[in-house]
């Protein structure tokens, strides 16, 4: 047993006697021994202050740190609180070794090894002894609710932004990280994290929902196809992750559709960037149809080139509208205009707008708007025609859609 040991001192008055192999508070101790033993006394409580108020910081690895308690224990005493300075970001499940006793798992609140970055280099921690395992009481999320901060951005067609916004915090598997003010790595078009395999480059006309991971103790992006779930784990209830494996170390950032050439886009026709966090209203809107002319009598696509292209999440309402104008031949005859929503053989038709045009030269107005709750993923709205009579309908029509991402 340790000399100047608090942990040793007994609540019992009468034990303390000699409770303290450096302390001799003994009934009849001799004069010469008071002065030693307040002053040990003294020392007893210097080092238990050291131990709690966060001087010492842990050396050794990583995953494997140390620390020197200032009182040379050689068993490690259950009920034993320190809090200390974290020397090394950890990357995954971690020890502790005290006084070069032997190292000891580190487990967070609910049992579980640490994940990575539990322990951020220069982070004061507190960690209690449980006669088996340290454990770590200010594990920022259990104590912090799941913060809303930074959103995905469109920056080229190769690189992507997630940058702190409205705060600089995200959670991922129930860790509370900060977001780097020159935003997390891996979110280029090529030689990134793809369904959690490194270097990879994003395939053509693929939808990916887009993750933060952390790989070497950094933030970094994860492109994947699979969907998003809400976590039930705790300590990370409520966070938006990945579906199947990886699960929890997977935090929802975004959704993106990789075009043609397997880049990023976002341009009014192309809305292909959505953040999951910190949405705003994102307008979309396609050229006009230029006198595109039909003679059928049902709605039909007038031209592909006119389309509106966007990403929608599960439950998010798009405003979709449509104005322009027509001309018919012969005359009199009545065109038709409505908004087809992915494509007009499958698609819903809604608000529809007729003119009956009497003039060879007339031209009717076409209008309509309508908000239209869509399957979350990539969907496209464009402009469709008809002439009631058979005759030729020729359309000046463009669509516009309003999102939120």
């Amino acid at each position: 047993m340790p000399a100047e040991d608090i942990q040793s001192w007994s609540t019992t008055a009468a034990t303390n006697a000699t409770a303290d192999t450096g302390i001799n508070w003994a009934e009849g101790q001799p004069r010469a021994s008071v002065n030693n033993s307040a002053r040990s006394m003294m020392a007893a409580h210097a080092k238990e202050r050291n131990l709690q108020n966060g001087s010492i910081v842990t050396g050794g690895t990583a995953n494997a740190q140390t620390f020197t308690s200032g009182v040379t224990y050689t068993s490690v005493p259950t009920g034993l609180w320190v809090r200390l300075k974290v020397g090394f970001t950890n990357t995954g499940a971690a020890t502790l070794n005290m006084d070069g006793i032997g190292a000891v798992a580190i487990k967070d609140q609910f049992g579980a090894d640490l994940g990575a970055g539990a322990l951020i280099t220069g982070q004061y921690v507190e960690l209690l002894y449980n006669g088996t395992n340290w454990i770590l009481l200010l594990l920022q999320s259990a104590v912090i609710a799941a913060p809303q901060c930074g959103r995905l951005d469109y920056v080229s067609a190769t690189a992507l932004s997630f940058k702190p916004y409205n705060g600089d915090r995200i959670k991922i598997n129930g860790v509370i990280y900060a977001i780097p003010s020159a935003g997390i790595a891996g979110l280029a078009n090529t030689g990134v994290v793809v369904n959690s395999t490194p270097g990879q480059n994003l395939a053509a006309n693929t939808l990916y929902y887009v993750y933060a991971i952390i790989v070497g103790g950094v933030i970094t992006g994860n492109f994947t196809t699979a969907g998003h779930v809400t976590s039930t784990t705790p300590g990370n209830v409520g966070v938006e992750v990945v579906t199947g494996a990886g699960g929890d170390t997977n935090t929802l950032i975004g959704m993106i559709f990789a075009n043609a050439s397997a880049q990023f886009q976002d341009a009014n026709q192309f809305r292909w960037v959505i953040s999951w966090f910190n949405r705003r209203r994102i307008a979309g809107n396609g050229p006009s149809t230029a006198g595109v002319t039909t003679t059928s009598t049902t709605p039909v696509e007038l031209a592909p080139s006119a389309r509106v292209n966007f990403l929608v999440w599960a439950g998010e309402a798009v405003g979709v509208s449509l104005v322009g104008t027509s001309q018919a031949s012969p005359v009199p005859s009545t065109t038709g205009s409505t908004i087809g929503i992915d494509g007009a053989a499958t698609g819903a038709f809604i608000q529809a707008s007729l003119q009956t045009i009497t003039g060879a030269t007339d031209w009717g107005a076409h209008s309509g708007t309508n908000w239209q709750v869509m399957s979350e993923g990539n969907h496209f709205i464009t402009p469709l025609g008809y002439n009631i009579n058979a005759f030729t309908g020729a359309f000046h029509v463009a669509v516009f859609a309003t999102i939120r991402g």
